[in-house]
């Protein structure tokens, strides 16, 4: 099971590489850049992974609490995770198909924007109300 500490170097490490890859993909010649494609590779892992380990141990862990304000929060909180991987998901095939075809594609350039908007706000919610609740949970 990982950490609280380690959950939160994750989302610390999601937001540089969607620091990074803003930056670089600005610039549509960049999307075929095998860089860009490594970095683009990195991100998904990350943020997969970090979904899965969060509904594995935060949300199986929570789920079970008696209380039902953190019942809400919680459930929220694993709406919000199931809607982030479909959309992450849609996101990702249609990249691929971006770099494999070469051809531009009218709606990359907003579904990248809109899906770091998706995960920076994802992140900020789990720093900002998941982690903490969790911290005050385990002190009480």
């Amino acid at each position: 099971m990982y950490t609280l500490d380690e959950l939160e170097k994750q989302n610390n490490e999601i937001i540089e590489l969607c620091d990074v890859l803003c930056v670089l993909l600005k610039e549509p010649s960049l999307y075929n850049n095998v860089f860009a494609i490594e970095l683009m590779n990195r991100f998904k892992e990350k943020v997969w992974m970090h979904l899965v380990f969060e509904d594995n141990t935060i949300y199986s862990e929570l789920s079970q609490h008696p209380d039902a304000d953190v019942s809400v929060v919680v459930n929220e909180f694993h709406q919000s995770g199931r809607t982030i991987k479909r959309q992450f998901s849609a996101f990702i095939r249609n990249w691929k198909k971006y770099v494999e075809s070469g051809k531009e594609h009218d709606s990359i350039h907003s579904d990248c924007s809109d899906i770091f908007t998706l995960i920076r706000e994802r992140v900020r919610y789990e720093n900002d109300k998941i982690f903490p609740l969790v911290k005050r949970l385990h002190a009480a």
